[in-house]
């Protein structure tokens, strides 16, 4: 069971508020690689998952949970098929300051030496939710605090239990765009297909094949057009185009000169 908290746009926003709630809530993967613009809590009520941030990979297991800052790329999905979670999401101008506060200083998996106090406070949001009370979202607020006040002295950091090497990630890139290249490919597609952000995605790929991202997928166009080129005479130069990925025939023309020296016509001409 989910919810989300529709603050009303009218009121003074709150220093501390609630923006999403979870009880029970049988896990789906997740990759999110901008973050959410909100924190959130977690908590594992059963079975286990992953948890992927900055190519770190951490296993959640039943009396474990984690936190996630806002706008931080992650994944986490289910590695078993009951993995069960109850979770808080808030946001305000406290939080930043309360969490530090409180030893809540980061991104990560932490386990809990009192879970019945985050089953307490998840039941108590829920059942805030059921009345029907004025002044329902300082109720909010007020029980999100005593929530973090509560979890402070129940929690312990846990360091990541392997890396997500950095090749791996760039293996399923490469792969992606194999299979792909017929289709308009984006970064963002890209960056959401390994949980990362755009700009580390490229900054990564780069640096590992020492070209970017779209020049690599444009060699492999390129390569998939002179094949085809010859594979298929009776099909048009714009038909080729197209079948690899080239919406422009005039773009795929000046591209597979830059790449091979001559136009898509002399090549046929020359090696067909």
């Amino acid at each position: 069971m989910m919810f989300q908290i529709h603050n009303s746009p009218n009121h003074t926003p709150l220093p501390l508020r609630l923006e999403l709630v979870g009880i029970g809530h049988r896990q789906e993967p997740i990759r999110r690689p901008g973050g959410m613009p909100f924190y959130q809590w977690f908590y594992c009520v059963k079975g286990q998952g992953e948890f992927i941030v900055n190519s770190q990979r951490s296993v959640i297991s039943e009396g474990q949970g984690l936190l996630i800052y806002p706008q931080v790329p992650h994944i986490y999905q289910a590695l078993t098929p009951d993995w069960t979670v109850h979770f808080f999401g808030f946001a305000g101008s406290i939080c930043h300051e309360l969490l530090s506060s409180l030893e809540m200083h980061e991104t990560g998996v932490y386990h809990f030496s009192r879970p019945e106090v985050f089953v307490r406070h998840i039941q108590k949001l829920y059942e805030i939710r059921r009345q029907s009370i004025s002044g329902k979202m300082r109720e909010y607020s007020k029980e999100c605090y005593a929530f973090l006040l509560d979890l402070s002295p129940c929690i312990t950091r846990i360091n990541p239990s392997s890396h997500v090497d950095a090749n791996d990630l760039i293996t399923e890139l490469i792969l992606y765009m194999e299979h792909h290249y017929d289709q308009d490919i984006s970064l963002d597609e890209l960056a959401e297909l390994v949980g990362l952000s755009r700009e580390y995605m490229c900054s990564l790929f780069k640096k590992t094949m020492k070209q970017t991202i779209m020049h690599y997928l444009l060699t492999i166009r390129i390569s998939r057009a002179r094949e085809f080129l010859i594979r298929f005479p009776e099909k048009k130069v714009l038909e080729i185009a197209k079948m690899c990925g080239f919406e422009s025939p005039s773009y795929f023309g000046k591209k597979f000169k830059q790449e091979t020296g001559m136009t898509p016509d002399t090549f046929r001409k020359k090696l067909g």
